[in-house]
């Protein structure tokens, strides 16, 4: 018998396109500077630097609070709470999101239940 799928909410590929688009922006400076740094710190991909790792901190800071809906039931979720790690099965001990490790076992959740229809999905 074949399983299905879980439905999936993409909370996790938030911080994966992140990731991969500060890789990629640094690598087009890494790539497109002159040999000389002193020519380099005068080009404009120099001067775009410090608001592009700004505006990447303020996304990842503002992506990590944003809500998660259940596919089930289309109820928005906390992203904050005392979730219980699948891995160890210990409790956190205090509110931490769901994008964190455990403070236990290290690892990351991967499928969380919604707290209204007991339906799990993955993130």
């Amino acid at each position: 018998m074949e399983e299905k799928q879980l439905p999936c909410a993409f909370f996790h590929y938030r911080f994966k396109f992140l990731a991969v688009s500060s890789i990629a922006f640094l690598l087009f400076v890494i790539l497109s500077s002159s040999s000389d740094f002193s020519r380099f710190s005068e080009t404009l991909q120099f001067k775009l630097m410090g608001p592009f790792f700004v505006i990447s901190g303020l996304m990842f800071l503002v992506f990590r609070k944003f809500p998660i809906k259940c596919p089930h039931c289309a109820r928005v979720l906390p992203t904050k709470k005392d979730w219980t790690c699948p891995h160890c099965s210990k409790k956190q001990g205090k509110e931490r999101y769901l994008m964190e490790k455990c403070v236990h076992c290290r690892q990351m959740l991967a499928t969380i239940s919604c707290d209204l229809c007991k339906k799990e999905f993955r993130l």
